[in-house]
């Protein structure tokens, strides 16, 4: 059989490559006869109905497979329905965590015709097995499907060994795509490990684990097979623009073992010379290892999961489980590397006031964080925080959700504390105010090119229908080496004049919108900066 995986993301902020299609696809040409050819609209926001069509007419699949998140919940019901126009008789098969943790949704609509719970690629092999011989749907597992006007099910899905997650085959992709991507973005995805040890509130990770309940979820790939990996697609893509290795691993850091194994294989083979790379971690990871470990193999920038600098939301709200002490002592420790750091924040979630946004606003400058990124909150299906916002004053704008919408737009819960007007001008702000500070160091540093390179990237990006916000982030962000030559902002010695008139006039304009103080936790949590 034939298979068409499909990223159903046509609006919004254009994505790279998907790793978890590009995984079940690779799997499937791994392990069978099966095969498998991957379709990401990121190129085609503005004609996406034509190349949907060109794809079904020219790969012919016997099955369509597609990832659901739930922010894009509504663009892949959007693509369905096209699929069902031009195929009526194209079975879609939906996977991914919004179908893992909100299932009865998706197969509400009927244009879904099976669910695989969990874990794609045991399944999907499974499911196409069976198919092809005719049998029984019962003996995949995890599946739903339609059958004589009911839903049925198998409950458990199945878990993919580590030893056997497949080397990716960006192949799966058309050379168009292949070549575009990597003058946009110049990433690599790559993953060596499979699941997180935590349970922060705001991710849909902790329940799709919940199903594998007694089962080893956090699974780890020899270091030496993903440097393998790294090191094929390098001679494979560096001549299209591959310019460095951007690792999925929710938590990179997590084994300290494993990455000492990794990084001094990735030094053996040269690769820290010529492909550098950047990773997730937590902030209490850093502790764990020796920095130096990771200037000498080629690390260039550490994503770090900050959510919120007061630490009531961060550990109350959002059960992160970091301790402030640990927070400052680990990005302290990150600025005296050589390695920049891409903070992540969370804007909007359930409990939000002004004050704690200002409280990681301040963070973000009097650590240097060189890329601070602040998302707006997402809830996603399965969150175990969504059962928590009423009392916390937040409720879910349904309406919202019925638009599609990435992590840099919309808000999709109202606050009591908060206005929307407060959340969508704070991001703003932070974005013009950081994103100001970054285009100034490139602009330093690469004199008379920078506006020649920026033309050209405008151009391009413009005429793929990226918008100019994205053609924006995206050149300062990840347009030629500026990612993997990132700046470095020390730490400064205390607050610029006009920093402290800055942030003293913002905290007076995000403010409560009401006269409720913080309660004694809230309190006792807020930053002192």
């Amino acid at each position: 059989m034939k298979i068409l995986l499909i990223n159903p993301i046509i609006e919004g902020e254009p994505e790279a490559f998907h790793i978890g299609l590009t995984t079940i696809g690779s799997y499937i040409q791994a392990h069978s006869s099966h095969r498998a050819a991957i379709l990401d609209f990121a190129f085609h926001r503005l004609n996406w109905q034509q190349k949907l069509l060109s794809q079904i007419e020219t790969f012919q699949p016997d099955m369509i497979g597609m990832y659901i998140s739930t922010p894009f919940f509504p663009s892949a019901r959007r693509v369905a329905r096209e699929i069902k126009r031009i195929r009526p008789d194209l079975p879609i098969l939906a996977g991914g965590h919004h179908a893992s943790l909100a299932p009865d949704e998706v197969m509400s609509d009927t244009d879904f015709d099976l669910l695989i719970i969990g874990e794609g690629e045991v399944a999907t092999l499974r499911l196409l097995d069976v198919m092809t011989a005719g049998e029984s749907l019962d003996q995949v597992p995890g599946i739903w499907w339609r059958k004589d006007g009911e839903i049925r099910q198998v409950p458990k899905g199945a878990l993919l060994p580590a030893a056997e997650i497949p080397m990716l085959d960006w192949n799966l992709y058309d050379a168009e795509t292949l070549e575009k991507t990597f003058y946009f973005w110049g990433l690599l995805p790559v993953m060596g490990s499979r699941g997180c040890p935590y349970k922060c509130s705001f991710c849909a990770i902790p329940n799709v684990q919940a199903l594998y309940k007694g089962e080893n979820f956090l699974r780890f790939r020899d270091p030496i097979c993903v440097v393998d990996e790294i090191e094929h697609h390098y001679k494979q893509f560096h001549h299209l623009g591959l310019r460095l290795v951007y690792f999925y691993d929710l938590n990179f850091l997590v084994r300290g073992e494993w990455l000492k194994r990794f990084v001094d294989e990735y030094k053996k083979r040269g690769l820290n010379r010529v492909l550098p790379w950047s990773a997730y971690t937590r902030a209490d990871h850093i502790r764990r290892i020796d920095m130096s470990w990771l200037e000498d193999s080629g690390c260039v920038a550490l994503r770090v999961g900050i959510e919120a600098a007061n630490e009531f939301q961060r550990n109350d709200v959002y059960e992160k489980e970091l301790p402030q002490a640990e927070l400052l002592t680990a990005l302290a420790a990150i600025k005296k590397s050589k390695i920049a750091i891409i903070g992540y924040f969370l804007v909007g979630g359930p409990g939000e006031r002004p004050e704690y946004l200002m409280d990681s606003l301040e963070l973000s400058y009097d650590y240097g964080i060189e890329y601070p990124t602040f998302f707006l909150f997402k809830p996603l299906a399965g969150t175990d925080i969504i059962d928590r916002a009423a009392e916390m004053g937040s409720t879910i704008d349904k309406a919202s959700m019925e638009q599609s919408a990435d992590f840099l737009r919309g808000v999709n819960m109202t606050h009591k504390h908060v206005t929307t007007w407060q959340l969508l001008s704070f991001q703003t702000l932070t974005q013009v105010l950081f994103g100001a500070r970054i285009i100034w160091h490139q602009f330093r540093r690469e004199g008379l090119m920078y506006m020649p390179r920026m033309l050209k990237y405008f151009w391009r990006a413009r005429r793929e229908g990226f918008g100019l916000f994205e053609s924006g982030v995206y050149f300062v962000f990840y347009g030629y080496d500026h990612l993997t030559a990132a700046p470095r902002f020390p730490i400064p010695e205390r607050r610029s004049l006009f920093a402290r008139a800055l942030f003293r006039l913002l905290r007076g304009i995000y403010r409560s919108r009401t006269d409720t103080a913080p309660s004694h936790g809230e309190q006792a949590g807020e930053t002192a900066n």
